[in-house]
């Protein structure tokens, strides 16, 4: 298969799945071309086909990206769009994980004594503007990322009763999901959320959202993170409190990582429940299926069962 064949299988691929903003599917193709052309370099020949990608070009590709010097965050980067691609394709499996190609990134360091669960100090919290105030509170209610608190648009968010709705063009790799409402807390901030952005201007897009209506998303997630720091309220640490939170809701039992059992000393029905658990959980948080390795950041890991280790 020609090169121009291939920039038109994944043209129409990308045309048929218009996930993420117009500038993040511009960058998708670019780095998948990228990487097509990298494997014609390899000695991929004409008839090679896009639909077969698998470990052996990933493995390949990742030996040139260390070669050129690519940090280990670059390198995760790139391997998004490669699991979109292939996850379009029905191919996610085929992908490795980020453990499997070797990547040092935090959230996949086997940590066993460290709980990253972190709370909000609300007398600090109240040193920050209202719409700060709101966002981080996104983030620790419902599991946001910081992105999706920011692009956070109630009017959208609420239609479906019980449940929060994500637009694709908020979430990470472009894929829209649902996370159920559970807890009055969560009810009252949304009222609150609902009440603050129904004084706000209208954006371009005609929704309004936590960024002002003046700013781009990069000018405020810029604002916003330099008033977290100088408050000293934590970040990601918020998105795990609510998962391990959320997964106990579920299961009925807490994760290892906060505490609870192990999951080989787990009985056959405990642990047919913590399955289904992470499961649910694992599509609230926006993880891809399958993904125990970034799953175990928030509740443990499913394969250790020795504490010690």
């Amino acid at each position: 298969m020609s090169r121009d064949r291939t920039d038109y299988r994944i043209r129409m691929i990308m045309k048929q799945n218009r996930d993420g903003s117009p500038d993040r599917q511009r960058s998708r193709y670019r780095n998948l071309m990228r990487c097509v052309q990298q494997l014609r370099q390899r000695g991929y020949a004409k008839t090679w086909d896009v639909h077969r990608i698998g470990k052996r070009e990933v493995h390949r590709l990742v030996d040139d990206w260390r070669r050129e010097g690519l940090s280990g965050r670059t390198i995760a980067n790139r391997m998004v769009d490669i699991r979109w691609l292939a996850g379009k394709l029905g191919r996610a499996d085929m992908i490795p994980t980020n453990r499997e190609i070797g990547l040092g990134l935090p959230k996949n360091r086997q940590d066993p004594g460290k709980d990253r669960a972190r709370e909000i100090d609300h007398g600090r919290l109240s040193e920050m503007e209202l719409h700060a105030q709101l966002v981080t509170e996104l983030r620790r209610e419902f599991g946001l990322r910081a992105s999706e608190a920011m692009k956070f648009q109630h009017e959208y968010a609420t239609r479906e009763a019980g449940w929060v709705r994500l637009a694709g063009s908020w979430c990470f790799g472009g894929n829209p999901r649902r996370i159920r409402i559970t807890t009055d807390r969560q009810r009252d901030l949304l009222d609150r959320v609902g009440r603050y952005q129904e004084f706000q201007p209208r954006a371009a897009t005609g929704w309004r959202s936590m960024i002002p209506a003046d700013m781009t998303y990069r000018s405020y997630s810029r604002e916003y993170n330099r008033a977290r720091y100088a408050a000293g309220l934590p970040g990601e640490g918020l998105r795990v409190t609510w998962a391990q939170e959320r997964f106990e809701q579920i299961a009925g039992f807490a994760p290892p990582a906060a505490g609870g059992a192990e999951y080989g000393e787990l009985s056959g029905s405990d642990r047919a429940r913590w399955d289904e658990a992470a499961k649910i959980l694992g599509r609230e948080l926006g993880l891809a299926e399958g993904r125990d390795d970034s799953m175990e950041i928030y509740i443990g890991s499913r394969k250790r069962t020795d504490r010690s280790r």
